[in-house]
């Protein structure tokens, strides 16, 4: 699953902000979180996206990870 690619310290938590999607026919998922610390304090954002290709229905998901001053954490992509 996605959520194991993140770099979570103790204590931090994902909180669901919005989800979307784009393209001709809806084949791109975005959905952004927002990683809070244990006092509910945002510390983080984390967007992931999962496009489906028209043409082969080939599946591609991404996920990127940035801290409260938008250094990237985590940038990866992965099919399957």
């Amino acid at each position: 699953m996605w959520q194991s690619k993140l770099k979570l310290n103790d204590g931090e938590t994902l909180k669901h902000v919005s989800s979307r999607s784009k393209g001709s026919m809806a084949q791109e998922d975005i959905t952004e979180w927002s990683v809070l610390n244990s006092s509910g304090e945002v510390v983080g954002t984390v967007i992931h996206n999962d496009h489906t290709a028209l043409n082969g229905f080939r599946r591609t998901q991404s996920v990127r990870q940035t801290d409260s001053q938008n250094n990237v954490l985590v940038d990866e992509s992965w099919t399957g």
